[in-house]
């Protein structure tokens, strides 16, 4: 099964991620900037989901059976 966490640079995200790692799972993790994501957990799946930017949605997505979404908007 396939978990996305949206949001995963944020601090619920971030609690989130390391819940799921912790669980044993490996989540794909989703952010504007996945070089973030990369840098702190390299051994996950890090993505470019940026929700403005409608051509980011589907590849994040791809395969995955359950989605957290943790996105809130400070403006474009």
């Amino acid at each position: 099964m396939t978990i996305l966490v949206t949001g995963a640079t944020g601090a619920i995200g971030a609690r989130l991620v390391r819940r799921l790692v912790a669980e044993g799972r490996t989540p794909r993790i989703a952010s504007r900037h996945p070089s973030n994501l990369r840098d702190r957990w390299p051994e996950l799946d890090a993505v470019e989901l940026d929700v403005l930017r409608p051509t980011t949605i589907g590849p994040a997505l791809a395969g995955v059976s359950a989605a957290y979404y943790l996105v809130h908007s400070m403006g474009p």
